[in-house]
């Protein structure tokens, strides 16, 4: 069982309690091989009933079967970390990564990044807030002086006040999932101020609340129980971004000039 693909397939039957406990689970993949379910239920602060009612979403007959299976996950998975050539995946990812921004219609998000009075940008960890950093110098002889928000706070006190019309938020999640900042999303959908994500390739609720979404492949490999994850994906959508409006930008120069 991949507990990802499972997610993915049924996704749209979840919940924001199934999600809860999802997170929890895919955190703590170890623990929660043995642990019984009246524990699994007091650490998600949910109920005995809600984690049977997500099991049999997911297609298992009931807790116990779920949990089986995810131990077998764990076994098989370990057993082949050894195995994983994490240094093939680049390639692999690079070319994933290229394909998905290649089959993307970036136009309208090149068009709203130019016409964007301020652009923040918020990462939802110390890893992705660097990328956007990056991104960020890269846009400044673009004349886009972007403004990073590098705290969950920033951005709740910038979605409740700062925000107007005209202004873009670019949101960078490995995973999407951004339960920590879900009401400020909704405020700023609710404010109809546009939103890009740029996330993995998955079903996830920041994508679902974007108003524009950029993917990247970012394969993990297993060590010692935990995802180990490169960045490298997410600079190269974040660079393929960025030239992208460097064309844009001289294609818009060029016809100012000629009027």
């Amino acid at each position: 069982m991949d507990l990802e693909v499972l997610v993915n397939q049924h996704f749209h039957e979840l919940n924001e309690n199934d999600l809860q406990i999802i997170s929890y689970i895919m955190k703590h993949k170890n623990k929660c091989q043995t642990m019984p379910i009246v524990e699994l239920a007091q650490k998600t602060l949910t109920s005995k009933s809600s984690i049977v009612r997500l099991a049999k979403k997911l297609g298992f007959s009931g807790f116990s079967e779920f949990k089986y299976s995810l131990k077998k996950d764990s076994d098989y998975t370990q057993r082949n970390e050894a195995q994983v050539n994490f240094s093939s995946l680049q390639s692999e990812d690079s070319k994933a990564t290229a394909k998905l921004f290649n089959q993307t219609d970036v136009v309208p998000m090149l068009k709203e990044i130019h016409s964007a009075k301020r652009i923040f940008c918020y990462g939802t960890g110390w890893g992705q807030r660097d990328v956007l950093s990056d991104f960020r110098r890269n846009m400044v002889p673009l004349e886009k002086f972007l403004i990073l928000l590098s705290a969950q706070k920033e951005l709740q006190m910038a979605a409740a006040s700062t925000f107007t019309e005209g202004d873009l938020l670019i949101v960078l999640s490995l995973s999407g999932d951004i339960q920590e900042v879900k009401d400020e999303m909704t405020l700023l959908k609710l404010k109809e101020i546009p939103i890009l994500s740029i996330t993995s390739l998955r079903n996830n609720n920041l994508a679902s609340m974007a108003t524009h979404n950029l993917y990247f492949q970012a394969t993990p490999i297993v060590l010692n129980g935990e995802d180990i994850f490169s960045f490298f994906s997410l600079f190269q959508v974040t660079d393929s971004l960025f030239r992208s409006y460097l064309d844009f930008y001289q294609n818009n120069e060029s016809e100012r000039q000629v009027e």
